[in-house]
């Protein structure tokens, strides 16, 4: 209690405890008790009423696995409480304990689901029905991930984006035809996810904006996971920090063209990076570095050098950095890969950083550990505590 309250008035406290197997009485039910509930109701309005702005909670865990859960908070001048719908374990993975006042169901015609259901179990089903997954970014990459989400029955999504489609981006963005140039990317997005969708019922919000401003970033801590499909550095700076602060496991994605002494590239490389507790972020691993950042925000002509495309040089090309829709498609592939993983748990373990080169044709893991001292570690679970700067990716 001492710790909780010296916090901070925004830290609350979770109480935990369990109902143990007894010889008496038989397995213990993760339900609460009568005298759970004369206990609680006595405890909380002291803890709540004194935390304006914090979310307390309380667990019981029985002794088969089962639990069940309330948050409690304060309403004006009395303690309010309500039942958990679900509790979420986050750290290379990402698993979900239902609750008995779960809302989640089932596909209702699990057929549709077969093929895949073979692999990721009926369980994996259900999880894909009801789970919330956010898109930032409705380009190359997020297009491409929107489809396959919807299609593979992914029953809720987020996505953002502020561009407006041109026809330069129909080449390589998924369901962007003739008659979306000129309007928002994210109500092309919305019409192809539909019409793809297997999930039954399936949702898809699109949002008119950037993932990383104040609003978009609040939005995006109710989404269980997160695909990070932005184009600048700086944009991937918050996107990161939420991933740690509020325990979203989130799958960055992005290619990079290597030029050699002759301004012509001679490499391409794409990659597919979970950002998780556990699992090194993106200073960690250095896709974020102070130096990068400094370059980005001092104009698109500085470095200009190394954004030219494949086998061709700069005068050919204007300076503009090349995005084709195969190199695009390869990073999404890993990324599901790594979705699939963390979602669904297909293996019994969840790599690290996925990178494909070329021309060397090779798939490569980092095994570059968490940096020591890395904020990565200090703001897991921390919440609002940790202040995230919001990030505006408009020109």
């Amino acid at each position: 209690m001492d710790a909780a309250i010296d916090a901070g008035p925004m830290v609350g406290l979770c109480l935990v405890h369990t109902h143990p197997k007894s010889e008496e009485f038989g397995e213990g039910a993760g339900l609460f008790s009568s005298r759970d509930d004369w206990y609680e109701q006595r405890l909380f309005p002291t803890v709540t009423l004194s935390r304006e702005g914090a979310i307390s909670a309380s667990v019981v865990i029985g002794s088969r696995g089962d639990v069940d859960a309330r948050v409690w908070w304060r309403d004006n001048n009395r303690a309010a409480a309500q039942p958990v719908h679900g509790m979420r374990i986050v750290g290379p993975e990402l698993r979900i304990l239902e609750t008995p006042a779960s809302p989640w169901r089932d596909h209702p015609d699990p057929a549709v689901m077969d093929r895949s259901t073979r692999l990721w179990g009926e369980e994996g089903r259900r999880r894909l029905q009801n789970i919330r997954i956010g898109v930032a970014g409705a380009g190359g990459t997020g297009s491409l991930t929107i489809l396959a989400l919807a299609t593979m029955g992914t029953g809720h999504l987020l996505v953002w984006d502020k561009d407006v489609a041109r026809k330069e981006n129909r080449h390589r963005t998924a369901g962007m035809t003739v008659d979306c140039v000129g309007h928002p990317k994210v109500i092309a997005m919305r019409a192809m996810a539909q019409s793809f969708a297997t999930a039954e019922p399936f949702t898809i919000d699109v949002i008119e904006d950037w993932a990383t401003t104040s609003e978009g970033l609040t939005r995006l801590k109710d989404c269980d996971l997160v695909f990070c499909c932005v184009d600048k550095l700086s944009a991937r700076a918050p996107l990161n920090d939420l991933a740690y602060a509020h325990l979203i496991p989130t799958i960055d994605m992005a290619s990079w063209m290597h030029p050699d002494r002759n301004l012509q590239i001679d490499a391409l490389m794409t990659h597919a990076h979970v950002w998780s507790p556990g699992i090194p972020c993106a200073w960690c691993r250095e896709t974020l570095t102070s130096y990068n950042l400094t370059r980005e925000a001092q104009g698109v002509q500085q470095g200009i050098e190394n954004r030219i495309p494949y086998g061709l040089t700069l005068d050919q090309t204007d300076g503009v950095e090349p995005s084709v829709l195969p190199l695009n498609m390869l990073g999404v592939s890993l990324g599901l890969m790594e979705f699939m993983q963390i979602a669904l748990r297909i293996t019994t373990r969840t790599p690290r950083d996925l990178k494909f080169f070329l021309p060397e044709w090779e798939l490569d893991e980092s095994d570059r550990p968490v940096r020591n001292g890395c904020d990565c570690v200090l703001m897991a679970g921390r919440g609002d505590t940790w202040a995230i700067s919001p990030v505006s990716m408009d020109s």
